[in-house]
């Protein structure tokens, strides 16, 4: 819209004025989620994260309302401050434009005004414009609005962009607890698990394409390639690239990597679903890699293997709600801290005496064996018998990035590497090498003696009646386990893959060596928290001694950030220290952002955002409280938000961000 035209519409006779814009709604990251078919790792991360950014909807023609547009604006940013600690507040926000039709000179100067306001409180904006006539030269790009905040024209990429930037900072933030080397070798561990993870329960969302194998075939489409339609009933799942799908309604939508698309042809096809197909076709937009899985090897799926089909079908139905307009991520709940308690459960009985020997080899399932070799051959190139260490490298990468991992190839290739799954060092990995690798991953070995009474304890319960989850916890839990330190879900849907609730003696041991490796992977875990505190009780240690001696007080890192503890104030929790004696408590068994600064060399900033994202119970803020002298807060108006967290929230952390 050039001068002329702002002349123009000042000037209309009032009863065809255009209409000015309704009151904007302010959209938290709950309510507002792209359609990209994320992990359930990816969605457990941007439920954490949701609070981290705003959509700021505006409809209408924006006409001599603009400033009340600004003021309002002003007023969200200012509550945030008021009601939530920097930590918590808003890192994005969407100024979303898709519903405004026009905009006058007014709307152009205060639009400037957001762009700065938003540059200043450290918050990064994002446009979604549709209109030509909004987003012309002189109304936006010359004025310099697009500087540092990009435009998309669709408030999905949006979305997109944004979840995308906060899964990259979560992924920076989570590199920063890996200067500890137990910390650095337990997260790259568990990148690899999740890669290999065969787990099939109905329950779980994810999917990783290599269990989709014998089924499907993979092709290479260019830019522009026509998918779908009523004459195509293949199921595709896409690999890389870009696809946009075509609706029934005249919409379109992008699909992105680790979707199915199609699928809604499918599932009416085989009767799943009722009615017409609500998507007619799709278009490759970024050259891509599909998986294609036709309707023939879909139905000989359902009768050949059963429980792939069955978690391949609660995969589809659980994308097409996700793509459903609307829909919300639900924000993850807070520890009920009255029944909760962080210290760790003994570990006793024969799950005690397991972890005192390794002379006894624990094997992979029969299915874990199968599925692993069907991998390996699907890495394998034609008419070889080995798989080069690079190839096997860029396999992974891809396969973690499906998974929610941020790693890049360089680092997946050092990774690999010292991981030692090339036994012989020949630079090519054989598929003994590769099984014998993924043992290693998922199982730990048991000593000898303790086999005959695992052995008397499994027939006992077989006797009870066939093994079925619950009462497969109960024998966990009646050998000494620490339930609350295994992931038991994991550890049935790899010995009970079939789903079929008959667990043999030898899946048994295998459940008991995953057992024993989350045993020790937890203990390990514990380990590095305690390196942290007790690197904590060391420095305050040394900083009472300087307080005691006569010379004169240096003013430095230690001398200040030490004069306060953030601790929990939610109940159930020790108090927030009153007295500097309390501060040095040696009791303290919990991390703040403090100690994070301290270890691991954080910026203030930093170690807060760390430490929420690892908090999971609620915590009070308290604005302006008297009684502290907060130095990692400072500020007027400035909200304090005591927050630390234990030892299972970090193990959680561990395994939620890896």
């Amino acid at each position: 819209m050039n001068r002329a035209s702002f002349a123009i519409v000042w000037n209309l006779p009032r009863d065809i004025q255009p209409m000015k814009a309704s009151d904007p709604s302010i959209l938290g990251g709950d309510v507002c989620c792209s359609s990209a078919a994320r992990s359930d790792k990816h969605n457990k991360q941007l439920a954490i994260m949701a609070g981290w950014f705003h959509v700021f909807k505006v409809d209408s023609f924006v006409f001599g309302t603009a400033n009340t547009l600004y003021q309002q604006l002003k007023a969200h940013i200012s509550e945030q401050k008021e009601t939530k600690s920097k930590a918590e507040r808003a890192k994005h926000l969407i100024f979303d434009l898709t519903e405004v039709t026009g905009i006058d000179s007014s709307a152009r100067d205060v639009f400037c005004k957001v762009h700065r306001l938003l540059k200043n409180e450290g918050i990064k904006l994002v446009w979604v414009i549709t209109n030509p006539q909004v987003k012309d030269k002189e109304s936006f790009d010359d004025q310099g609005l697009y500087v540092g905040a990009p435009q998309f024209d669709s408030l999905d990429r949006a979305l997109l962009h944004v979840e995308d930037e906060l899964l990259r900072k979560a992924h920076k933030l989570s590199q920063k607890w890996l200067k500890n080397e137990t910390v650095r070798e337990i997260f790259e561990r568990q990148v690899l698990r999740n890669v290999f993870n065969i787990s099939v329960r109905a329950e779980e969302k994810n999917f990783s394409p290599s269990r989709l194998q014998p089924w499907p075939k993979l092709s290479t489409l260019s830019i522009g390639t026509q998918l779908g339609g009523a004459d195509d009933d293949n199921l595709y799942l896409l690999y890389s690239g870009e696809v946009q799908v075509q609706a029934r309604d005249g919409s379109h939508f992008d699909c992105f990597t680790g979707s199915f698309f199609n699928l809604d042809n499918v599932l009416v096809s085989t009767g799943v679903l009722s009615g017409l197909p609500s998507t007619v076709g799709a278009v490759v937009t970024k050259e891509s890699a599909v998986l294609a899985v036709s309707k023939k090897n879909y139905l000989l799926m359902q009768k050949q293997d059963p429980a792939v089909a069955q978690k391949l079908q609660h995969t589809l139905l659980a994308q097409q709600e996700a793509n459903r307009p609307g829909r919300t991520r639900a924000r993850v709940p807070y520890r009920d801290s009255s029944v909760f308690s962080d210290e760790p459960a003994p570990i006793h009985g024969l799950a005690k005496r397991l972890l005192e020997g390794n002379d006894y080899k624990i094997s992979l399932t029969d299915e874990q064996i199968v599925r692993f070799s069907e991998v390996f051959e699907l890495i394998l190139e034609p008419g070889e018998t080995e798989i080069p260490m690079d190839i096997f490298s860029s396999y992974v990468s891809k396969e973690a990035r499906l998974f929610g991992s941020a790693f890049s190839h360089e680092e997946f290739m050092e990774l690999i590497d010292a991981s030692g799954i090339d036994e012989d060092g020949d630079g090519s990995l054989s598929k003994d090498e590769f099984l014998a690798f993924l043992r290693g991953l998922f199982l730990s070995d048991i000593p000898s003696t303790e086999v005959e009474a695992l052995r008397q304890a499994y027939h006992e319960t077989v006797a009870l009646g066939p093994i079925d989850d619950a009462r497969l916890e109960s024998l966990f839990k009646d050998l000494g386990f620490d339930m609350n330190s295994s992931n038991l879900g994991d550890v049935i849907g790899v010995i009970d893959a079939d789903c079929d609730g008959k667990v043999d003696f030898n899946e048994f041991m295998t459940g008991i060596g995953m057992m024993k490796k989350m045993t020790l992977l937890s203990k390990q875990l514990e380990a590095a928290f305690r390196k942290y505190i007790d690197f904590f009780a060391i420095m305050k240690r040394g900083y009472t001694r300087s307080q005691s001696q006569s010379a004169p007080r240096r003013r430095s890192f230690l001398s200040s950030s030490l004069r306060v503890t953030i601790h929990k104030m939610s109940s159930g929790r020790r108090n927030v220290p009153q007295t500097q004696e309390e501060v040095f408590d040696e009791g303290c068994v919990e991390l703040a952002a403090c100690d994070l600064m301290a270890f691991l060399k954080v910026e203030r900033d930093d170690a807060e955002e760390m430490v929420f994202l690892a908090d999971q119970d609620e915590v009070k803020m308290n604005k302006k409280d008297s009684n502290y002298v907060d130095s990692l807060a400072p500020g007027v108006g400035e909200v304090k938000c005591h927050r630390s967290i234990d030892r299972v929230e970090f193990e959680n952390l561990i395994r939620t961000w890896s």
